[in-house]
């Protein structure tokens, strides 16, 4: 059977220096995680779950985004699962964010097999640095971070579904749109919401010019 998984995936300015992050901490520890698999920042949304019901998952992934309003989030500082060895970095999500989390859990739930975390509406919200660690690897890595400060403001531009860890569909929020895997990987398609989105913060940033510090103007430098 198929498994699926619904996240957001990092872009731009953000997603290089969470990359960086990474393969920085994987060397300064001598783990080793990076050296087969390339990392990909992102945040899950939906744990990986199955369904016999692909078209309706699909249907639905569409609508709910569809009638979603822009969402953000910001990160501040790492965090640790102890009892999976996990080390990450915390994310605060906006209202929305959550709440969409919560609704899209719940409307799958009737046709889908969840992971267990799914189902429960306190939801931990983060974006893995390293994972599946030894013990002495674990005390390591969170030694290090433990020292260093890491922090940022995004948007959300783009939720992808991924079916057996390639993209089946991805939604673009300032188009508007469902793109299939060739068109969430086109780099024109990309352009395209590239510009929606300097447009947008933009207007966020003229609209909030009396604060030097605003919320939109730093989310538009980690776009660059």
């Amino acid at each position: 059977m198929a498994h699926y998984l619904i996240e957001f995936r990092f872009q731009g300015k953000a997603k290089s220096e969470i990359k960086r992050l990474i393969y920085d901490v994987d060397r300064k520890c001598n783990v080793g995680n990076t050296l087969n698999k390339r990392p990909i920042p992102h945040i899950t949304l939906v744990a990986p779950f199955s369904t016999k019901d692909e078209k309706r998952l699909i249907n639905d992934f569409y609508n709910l985004c569809n009638k979603e309003d822009i969402m953000k989030f910001s990160i501040n500082g790492f965090d640790f699962f102890e009892n999976n060895k996990v080390v990450y970095l915390k994310v605060i999500p906006s209202n929305n964010m959550d709440s969409f989390r919560w609704e899209l859990s719940k409307k799958l739930q009737s046709y889908c097999t969840l992971k267990a975390i799914d189902y429960d509406r306190k939801y931990p919200f983060h974006s893995t640095i390293l994972m599946k660690l030894t013990t002495s690897e674990f005390e390591r890595v969170k030694k290090y971070v433990l020292k260093r400060e890491f922090k940022l403001k995004h948007i959300i531009t783009r939720l992808t579904l991924l079916k057996n860890s390639e993209i089946l569909k991805e939604y673009d929020f300032l188009q508007k749109k469902m793109f299939d895997r060739k068109l969430a990987k086109s780099k024109k398609v990309g352009m395209k919401t590239g510009n929606l989105l300097k447009d947008y913060l933009s207007k966020k940033t003229i609209n909030n010019s009396n604060n030097k510090l605003n919320f939109w103007g730093k989310i538009k430098s980690w776009f660059k």
